[in-house]
């Protein structure tokens, strides 16, 4: 069996996606014994420092496939925005319905552009002799989505016109409102064979709407849980910890920032604690939360440097250990905490955000709390939710402890499900040479 994994993650310099992507293997391997796990992945180095067992697949490939400006390259760019959509469908009707004739002109562009078609042509061979595509641990199927949004469900409609069952777990969704993306979803996400959820406030109403069916629609949490609960051990910690972030659905203002960074700080020296990094996201060309993280620590400890060592599921869940309660702007800091008992403060601003935040209290309860960054009366908030935290903790701890159990299950039942899918498939032999029979 050969299986396929999307993960939300290009590069693992996100531990939250990392983390996901993990649970995923390791499932699916148990799931589906011998079966060789391919991932998606722009740096095979790093995939295999999380994920050993994996075998790295080609993102560079899978995106100059799907690229719909590639063969008509600079003129695209000078087309009015009517011609560069007559373009973007051209290039899609050719790709769907004549992939042969495509895929010769797009190896033949990169020959003449001077680059290795090698990429491409993995992508496109592994595609070919694929059981199964795994979609995991994702927010991508949304507005905030983009670009990447519509190469994950064009990766799914090619796989499920090769006749590859096609499954989606530990996913967010939502919102979604940009009418380009809505509609290539209502054409493709109604034939997943299986979507795993990790939150049910909003998802399974926007794939209903988008016309999939209930039976396909299971409400899981998110699978990183399943490693942070199994942390569950040792003394309760005592410091706070800390994330923040930012980027455009994060923190965009100094201000704001500068307000979280004093009642923490004053939250801090009032109970003795320390401040304990949470970084997420390490990508020094974007999002690099220990650079943020360093600024909201300055002054209660000069010489931390953000967390930049924290740069795995195995030392974030470590370090959230150490809290016996967390402040954090990142989803999956909260997750790590949450899991281990521990009470979170999420921060949040954008609707992508507060949606994604709101979900986890709805599935741990009142240990999460969201603030908002936008509100006037943020520092008051704020202040009250840590003073609210700090003393709940010891209660709490049970209870969402029993919660990350309750979801670990879910999220392993979901993944119960997958063998059936594969039965009574035919092997890839079979649908070569059905594809290549004459009509």
């Amino acid at each position: 069996m050969n299986i396929i994994v999307d993960a939300g993650t290009r590069d693992c310099r996100n531990v939250g996606d990392v983390a996901m992507l993990q649970v995923a293997v390791e499932r699916l391997g148990v799931m589906v014994p011998g079966a060789t796990i391919y991932v998606l992945i722009e740096d095979a180095v790093e995939l295999k420092r999380h994920c050993p067992s994996a075998v790295p697949l080609s993102h560079a490939g899978r995106e100059a496939w799907f690229d719909n400006q590639s063969l008509s390259g600079r003129v695209y760019n000078l087309l009015p925005q009517a011609g560069r959509a007559l373009v973007q469908g051209g290039h899609r009707y050719v790709r769907n319905w004549w992939p042969s004739t495509h895929a010769s002109a797009l190896l033949l562009k990169e020959r003449v552009r001077g680059r290795s078609t090698e990429p491409l042509r993995e992508f496109l061979s592994t595609m070919a002799k694929a059981d199964l595509l795994v979609f995991c641990g994702q927010g991508t199927l949304a507005d905030a989505g983009g670009q990447h949004a519509r190469i994950m469900l064009e990766t799914a409609a090619m796989a499920i016109r090769q006749g590859i069952p096609v499954v989606m777990v530990g996913q967010g969704v939502g919102p979604l409102t940009d009418p380009a993306l809505l509609a290539l979803a209502r054409a493709v996400v109604p034939r997943v064979a299986l979507i795993a959820l990790r939150e049910a406030r909003g998802g399974p109403a926007l794939l209903r709407a988008l016309g999939v069916a209930d039976d396909r629609i299971v409400i899981t949490g998110d699978d990183a849980i399943e490693l942070a609960a199994r942390r569950r051990s040792g003394a309760p910690g005592t410091h706070i910890g800390i994330h923040a972030r930012i980027a455009p659905h994060a923190i965009t203002d100094h201000a704001v920032l500068d307000r979280v960074r004093d009642v923490v700080q004053a939250a801090a020296r009032a109970r003795g604690a320390a401040l304990v990094p949470l970084p997420i996201s390490h990508h020094k060309a974007g999002a690099y939360d220990p650079a943020t993280i360093r600024l909201v620590m300055g002054g209660a400890d000069a010489e931390s440097d953000g967390g930049v060592d924290i740069d795995s599921p195995e030392r974030t869940i470590e370090a959230a250990a150490r809290c016996r309660m967390v402040v954090t702007g990142a989803y999956h800091a909260a997750v790590f905490a949450l899991s281990q008992g521990i009470p979170a403060i999420c921060l949040g601003r954008s609707p992508y955000y507060l949606e994604k935040f709101y979900g986890l209290v709805d599935l741990f309860g009142p240990g999460c709390t969201v603030v908002d960054l936008d509100s006037a009366s943020l520092t008051q908030d704020l202040a009250a939710a840590i003073e609210h935290a700090w003393a709940a903790a010891p209660a709490q701890a049970e209870g969402l402890r029993a919660a990350a159990a309750r979801q670990v299950a879910l999220g392993r039942a979901a993944y119960a499900r997958i063998p059936a899918l594969l039965g009574g498939r035919p092997s890839f032999v079979e649908r070569r040479a059905a594809r290549e029979r004459p009509a």
